[in-house]
């Protein structure tokens, strides 16, 4: 896969044999000055260590190294999990001569486990030697856990005639259920971008990619979307309102979804990409609350991944969602064909069961009663779910 990285950023990568025999599950990023940094992390009230330090360090808006491991999430680990992802990065600092709150850790894997620090820290000697011998692409590979492809993208754009490049790579493939996003995400740019309003582009991203996902209704402890801005293009500051920041919002939402999208369609189990659009509410709310509601339930997912048109558990959710409704103006449309009609099943069901065979379903549920409207990215539920998740810390 060829990708165009941001000017500015060096990447490596390492096997620290943390969980994972025989491949790469340790990297860092540097970027040779110092960026201007904003994030988005887990609403749960359940924070891993990197987290909390990430949350810490954000405020000074200024980052110039993440380091990222794989097979420990540092999570639920205590003080010692913090002093452990404090050293971390303090080792990363010294080997780079950098200023050690400038460094960021961000860990995904399992939790409660203590953090093999026997293997990280001779690791990271060989990250810094090695910097500039990786592309992104090896990051993607080295954060993957229960993914079965690495993920990202990029994008480039022209602003008063310098060309902007912004990669972004993830991970997450279960405990996908966001309230913010639900994964490592890293968004790196060589733009140079007013803090406050990249801090406002990318909680608008996030909140219309990331936030629209749902594979399996657990949230992680240690989601976390950082985006670095080093201003390595040379180009002039984009400011909130200019006709530049217009293009830049667009351009990250644009990827901040395509990334969304790849967490589904790889995600745990997948076989199929599920479409939940709600419109017609009497508020976003009740929208939302119906989305969430539908694309949660193991019932609608289930009967999905086995190709039958059971639309009435759609409608099941529709009604249990808290979302005020009425039975008599309620539409649900599978893949285009109605099956059931303000109140009146249409007895379609026949025509939808060759479709649903199909590798992407819509499903669209018109209320009939305002403007609200929303749409999630989901996913269907299969064995392959319950036997990578019945033993995935052991």
């Amino acid at each position: 896969m060829e990708v165009v990285s941001p000017k500015g950023f060096l990447f490596s990568v390492a096997k620290a044999g943390i969980k994972y025999p025989d491949r790469n599950d340790i990297a860092l990023i540097y970027s040779k000055k110092p960026a201007n940094i904003t994030g988005v992390f887990t609403t749960n009230k359940i924070k891993a260590a990197p987290v909390k330090i990430c949350i810490k360090r954000i405020r000074t808006g200024i980052a110039q190294a993440l380091i990222l491991n794989s097979g420990n999430a540092n999570a639920c680990t205590g003080s010692e999990g913090i002093k452990n992802a404090l050293q971390i990065t303090d080792k990363v600092a010294e080997k780079l001569k950098i200023n050690k709150e400038f460094v960021y850790p961000l860990s995904t894997g399992v939790i409660g486990m203590p953090m093999p620090m026997d293997k990280i820290i001779p690791a990271i000697d060989e990250l810094v030697s090695n910097l500039g011998k990786a592309t992104a692409l090896d990051v993607a590979r080295a954060i993957m856990t229960t993914d079965t492809c690495p993920k990202l993208t990029y994008r480039q754009l022209k602003i008063n005639g310098k060309q902007l490049n912004i990669l972004g790579l993830c991970k997450g493939a279960g405990m996908i259920s966001p309230n913010m996003a639900t994964m490592l995400c890293v968004i790196l740019t060589d733009a140079n971008i007013e803090n406050n309003f990249m801090k406002e582009a990318l909680r608008y991203a996030v909140s219309e990619s990331f936030n629209l996902i749902n594979i399996d209704g657990d949230m992680s402890t240690n989601d976390t979307v950082l985006m670095l801005a080093n201003g390595e293009s040379n180009s002039e500051k984009i400011q909130p309102k200019s006709p530049s920041a217009k293009i830049l919002r667009k351009t990250l939402h644009e990827l901040c979804l395509e990334l969304a999208h790849m967490i589904v369609k790889n995600g745990e189990g997948v076989t199929k990409f599920i479409t939940v659009e709600v419109k017609g509410a009497k508020t976003s709310s009740d929208a939302k609350r119906i989305a969430k509601a539908v694309s949660n339930s193991l019932l609608v997912k289930t009967a999905l991944y086995g190709n039958d048109p059971n639309w009435g558990r759609i409608i099941a959710a529709v009604g249990y969602s808290g979302a005020t409704v009425k039975e008599e103006s309620i539409q649900i449309f599978i893949n285009n064909i109605c099956l059931f009609d303000k109140g009146i099943p249409t007895m379609k069901e026949n025509k939808l069961q060759e479709s649903l065979e199909q590798k992407e379903v819509q499903i669209l549920i018109n209320l009939n009663m305002g403007r609200g409207r929303t749409k999630i990215f989901t996913s269907d539920i299969s064995e392959e779910y319950v036997k990578i998740n019945s033993a995935y810390r052991t």
